[in-house]
């Protein structure tokens, strides 16, 4: 080969290479997740490293921050923290002592591996948090008197033995722990926060097969097919799920008559969980999905746009409405200001001004589910279900009495952002095109910041 010939191919080469790194952005590395699934052993143990962390250093931090000098937290204030489907009590579950593997140690005064302490207490001796495991209500009074603490941390549920073994002297010296509990819970460490990135890339990897002709083919796949396949791909990944995936379709009016589905299918051009239909050129379909690896939990949002026959491309309406929906994600970011409560936020939010083109735009988080790994010494599942802790928007979360939009924001706490914004488009109706791209936010004192994310003004294209 001669030296020009050699020159001009480097040329090409250094081009193309340039093209893809530079004008192609977040699909350099795209799929680059789905190659790299850690082994069930390892999650167990990166899980446990989390926790360890938190206890090191969470523990003292938030205990000096409620201003307590002793935790005491009992197996049965499980009602506080009662989750939908669990009798499951997070607070107690994940501060008990446990091996690198999540092995549960069972309590120093009974026999059998299975059992676990009935109390715990945590001290703050100044230096560090001392751990303690009372025997019974007796010791437990001892102890108290021994430390003399001025702030006691108690549950109000069910406290009445509690309060009889601390005394009226201590009694009047306890306070709520509820606020205590939930920032254990909420508070991730920066290791969580790095990984959250890597499970949040895995999913959008997902969604991006999910949402391409590799399975979806126009005229012939339903919302149903699709659906199931996400939930298979999870099952093979060895990934689980918190929700049973949801795939919804937005149809144009006229199209909705075209194609004669049920006129109930579509409520606002949208149809809902539970209606299964051929997905159509033209259509947008939006997933609702998440999946679960090391106690992380995803909770994404994200839409797809089927071509039509002589469409090589989005229409530009769908793209600037695509971009407005991001626009306002982007300035209800700002409304997260530290010490505001849920309310407040969304107080903030709606001041946030709307161009001419929005029907509507509200803001809407809430803290990711998260699960605890943990088993007794003998493998018998000791944490069972998922906890939502935390802050959120709204009061939609009745049955998980740890999450509120009256409790404040703090630092380095984790949050399912999913805005709603319904934006005006020519063909669509009155009721327009409703878009929220769904994905995992962190607050740290730089603000609120997403967690790989993505749909930043790019649909996903069916052809």
């Amino acid at each position: 080969m001669n030296r020009k010939l050699a020159l001009l191919l480097s040329i090409s080469l250094l081009w193309a290479l340039s093209a893809d790194i530079f004008g192609q952005g977040n699909t350099l590395n795209k799929g680059q997740y789905i190659k790299n699934i850690i082994p069930m052993r390892e999650r167990v143990q990166i899980e446990q490293k989390f926790w360890q962390w938190k206890r090191e250093n969470v523990l003292p931090e938030i205990m000096r921050e409620q201003d307590v000098d002793l935790w005491i937290i009992r197996n049965d204030e499980e009602p506080l923290y009662r989750m939908a489907s669990y009798r499951e009590h997070p607070v107690f579950t994940s501060l008990l002592p446990a091996n690198h593997e999540g092995m549960v140690n069972p309590s120093e005064f009974e026999e059998s591996v299975q059992d676990v302490p009935e109390l715990l207490v945590f001290y703050d001796t100044g230096d560090r948090i001392e751990y303690i495991e009372p025997r019974n209500y007796d010791q437990l009074s001892d102890l108290v008197k021994k430390h003399d603490p001025k702030s006691i941390a108690i549950s109000r549920n069910g406290s009445e033995h509690l309060k009889k073994a601390l005394g009226s002297k201590y009694s009047t010296r306890s306070v709520d722990s509820w606020t205590l509990g939930v920032r254990w819970l909420e508070t991730m460490s920066p290791d969580q926060i790095s990984i959250y990135r890597y499970v949040q890339g895995l999913h959008n990897d997902i969604i991006a097969e999910g949402y391409s002709n590799a399975v979806v083919i126009p005229d012939v796949t339903t919302t149903d097919d699709l659906n199931w396949w996400f939930r298979h791909k999870y099952l093979k990944l060895d990934l689980e799920i918190e929700n049973h995936p949801s795939v919804v379709v937005q149809r144009r009016p006229e199209y909705v008559k075209k194609y004669g589905d049920p006129p109930d299918y579509f409520r606002r051009n949208r149809t809902r969980n539970g209606v299964n239909v051929v997905i159509r050129r033209g259509d947008i379909i939006s997933l609702d999905s998440d999946i679960m690896i090391m106690g992380i939990i995803t909770d994404s949002h994200q839409h797809a746009y089927v071509l039509q026959e002589d469409e090589e491309d989005v229409p530009e309406e769908l793209k600037e409405a695509l971009r407005l929906t991001n626009h306002m994600q982007d300035e209800f970011r700002k409304a997260f200001v530290f010490g505001r409560t849920g309310e407040e936020i969304v107080q903030a939010a709606n001041k946030v001004p709307k161009d001419a083109r929005i029907i509507s735009s509200s803001l809407g988080f809430h803290p990711p589910p998260r699960f605890i790994r943990r088993f007794t010494e003998n493998g018998l599942m000791f944490s069972r279900g998922s906890y939502v802790a935390g802050l959120s928007s709204g009061r939609g979360y009745k049955l998980h009495p740890i999450v509120s939009n009256k409790h404040t924001l703090y630092y380095n706490t984790m949050y399912a952002y999913e805005p709603h914004t319904r934006v005006k488009v020519t063909g669509w109706g009155e009721a327009g095109v409703e878009l929220g791209i769904g994905q995992m936010a962190v607050f740290t004192e730089a603000g609120l910041e997403y967690l790989n994310r993505v749909q930043n003004n790019t649909w996903h294209v069916i052809k």
